[in-house]
């Protein structure tokens, strides 16, 4: 038995590149939405609690609900980035 891939005429090659391209760019993308959920988690309290220290951000307006909301969610994309 030889380790090389036999080259069929049904182009079932030219399919198994495709999908390994296909399975190295999900991954990819799915780093990339980690790397950048936990560096969002991570920066977001800079933005807005200063901003709640100067008051031009109310603890009981909707931007600061958002914005908690926003960080928690970036929490949960980011917790697994950078683990083996």
């Amino acid at each position: 038995m030889s380790s090389t891939p036999a080259h069929r005429t049904d182009g079932s090659t030219e399919f198994d590149t495709s999908l390994q391209f296909a399975t190295v760019a999900r991954r990819k993308l799915f780093e990339s939405v980690q790397f950048l959920g936990f560096w969002t988690a991570i920066a977001l309290p800079f933005v807005y609690l200063p901003l709640l220290y100067q008051g031009s951000l109310s603890p009981t307006s909707s931007s600061f609900a958002v914005i908690v909301v926003l960080n928690l969610v970036a929490v949960f994309v980011g917790h697994g980035y950078d683990r083996p």
